[in-house]
């Protein structure tokens, strides 16, 4: 019995302390690191994350932002990128007029044409190229209603081809991001938006599907705070769809956008 046990033991302490892993046992797998955000293309960067990347020896800041921009198109950081730029000084913003208004011309690229006509009239009227001297926005609000999921007015009007200004004042206890998505778009945006509710991954997109029929963002805006996107309407008349998709929030809070 003795020289049974010794042989086992000797066994055990030549065993490689992974060989149980080859029948089924699996380490446990560490959890992937949290990359870090890129402050020129994701969501959730504080202004000053942004502007701190965007200062760059021998370059405006007006510059460095129309460059992000131009790279960034439909990514997380576009809408507080417009908006950075929207409030440069005009001597920042002038040298970039040539590129801004061959923006505003290109239909395929919504986002960058929305940001370049959002810096073209922060320009001064009388320092306006001619080109955008009549480029007027219309301004919408939607108000959230405090403790009622839901934003009044419940539906908005516009014509077709209009820059529009829309303003979210956010009067509720609760964070919320505001879309604009293409007619009929509603139940398949907020149920892709309550699947990335389940991982990191969607707090970190700020709860945005990855959708062609994502036609315009702004993110979060935390309780008391007044969220703004630029974007022009469609050609297209129709019923547009305004949602915020947190988690959870899409189905009450809602609103039309009707273009026509």
């Amino acid at each position: 019995m003795w020289t049974i046990g010794l042989i086992l033991l000797a066994v055990l302490a030549s065993t490689p302390p992974d060989a149980g892993h080859a029948q089924g046992h699996a380490p446990a797998e560490a959890a992937a690191p949290v990359a870090a955000l890129e402050p020129l293309r994701d969501a959730g960067v504080p202004t000053t994350d942004r502007l701190k990347a965007l200062t760059r020896p021998g370059t405006s800041v007006g510059a460095a932002t129309w460059q992000a921009i131009e790279a960034c198109d439909r990514c997380g950081a576009a809408n507080d990128l417009a908006a950075i730029l929207g409030s440069r000084p005009a001597a920042e913003i002038e040298p970039l007029v040539p590129a801004l208004l061959a923006a505003l011309k290109d239909e395929s690229r919504a986002v960058i044409r929305a940001a370049a006509a959002r810096a073209l009239v922060a320009l001064p009227t009388d320092r306006r190229p001619a080109e955008v001297k009549d480029l007027r926005e219309t301004a919408l609000t939607l108000q959230c209603l405090r403790g009622r999921m839901a934003w009044e007015p419940k539906e908005l009007q516009v014509l077709p081809g209009t820059l529009v200004r829309l303003r979210m004042e956010n009067g509720d206890s609760m964070v919320h991001n505001l879309l604009l998505t293409a007619p009929g778009s509603l139940s398949e945006i907020g149920v892709a938006a309550d699947k990335l509710g389940e991982g990191l991954e969607g707090k970190r997109r700020q709860y945005v599907p990855d959708s062609t029929k994502v036609m315009a963002v702004m993110g979060l805006v935390d309780p008391g705070r007044v969220g703004e996107l630029w974007f022009f309407t469609p050609s297209k008349p129709g019923t547009y769809v305004l949602v915020c998709t947190y988690p959870g929030h899409w189905r009450m809070m809602n609103a039309k956008l009707k273009v026509k």
